[in-house]
């Protein structure tokens, strides 16, 4: 499940977990937590459903061999959700084939057997010094022959009552952002001559800030802080 940024992909998610559910009640299947386990390969979209990290959950940064506890963690999943899949390596998508076959019990199926969701924007940042070869989308052929189904998204969902904002989106997300565009951007940069300072009707708001290093996110950052304690 793919697409650019806002086309929908939480919300699509969202949805097919509804539909499970129902379906489970309509057909009397015991449904818990885990039926439907939502996982993302960083913490901050994982937390957006209440889930857990897939490194976490399928246990990819254990060298130990997996534990009964281990394995009967799982034994309620039906479906598993794993966003952001862009930033997974080739090799800990085979890890986790390797793990989901114990603690599902079927190895002579991808992943023992279970079905996944995976979703995210390969037009997003890479994973993190990983080489070529390592890309799942790009000389990686394992996690591709995995797959059965793909959905591209390409609505407006978030940004319905903003189409110019979407479109300036879009273009960059294709590459094609032009000089108009990075002059509209930069009018709206707070400090800058064109707002000097925060606009009145954010009223008591505070400032959203894009940095293009932690260390400029981090002086920000402890600058609210001092203001709010001071």
């Amino acid at each position: 499940l793919t697409g650019s940024a806002g086309a929908g992909k939480t919300t699509a998610v969202k949805l097919a977990q509804r539909f499970c559910f129902e379906f489970c009640k309509s057909v009397s299947i015991l449904w818990n937590d885990k039926s439907f386990l939502f996982t993302a390969y960083t913490g901050s979209a994982a937390s957006c459903f209440g889930g857990i990290t897939i490194c976490k959950a399928a246990f990819l940064n254990q060298e130990k061999t997996l534990s009964q506890d281990d394995i009967d963690s799982w034994a309620g999943v039906r479906i598993l959700v794993i966003d952001e899949i862009s930033f997974m390596k080739d090799s800990e998508m085979r890890k986790l084939d390797r793990q989901l076959k114990q603690c599902c019990g079927d190895r002579n199926k991808p992943y023992g057997g279970l079905s996944i969701i995976f979703a995210g924007d390969f037009r997003q940042l890479e994973p993190s010094g990983a080489e070529k070869s390592e890309l799942l989308f790009s000389g990686a052929t394992f996690w591709e022959n995995t797959l059965n189904a793909i959905i591209i998204l390409e609505s407006k969902h978030r940004f319905k009552d903003y189409p110019k904002y979407w479109c300036l989106l879009h273009r960059m997300w294709t590459g094609d952002l032009t000089r108009g565009d990075r002059l509209w951007l930069n009018e709206r940069v707070v400090g800058s001559n064109k707002v000097p300072t925060l606009p009145h009707h954010f009223g008591q708001k505070d400032v959203c800030f894009a940095c293009p290093t932690n260390k400029e996110r981090n002086a920000i950052s402890a600058g609210n802080f001092k203001r709010h304690v001071f």
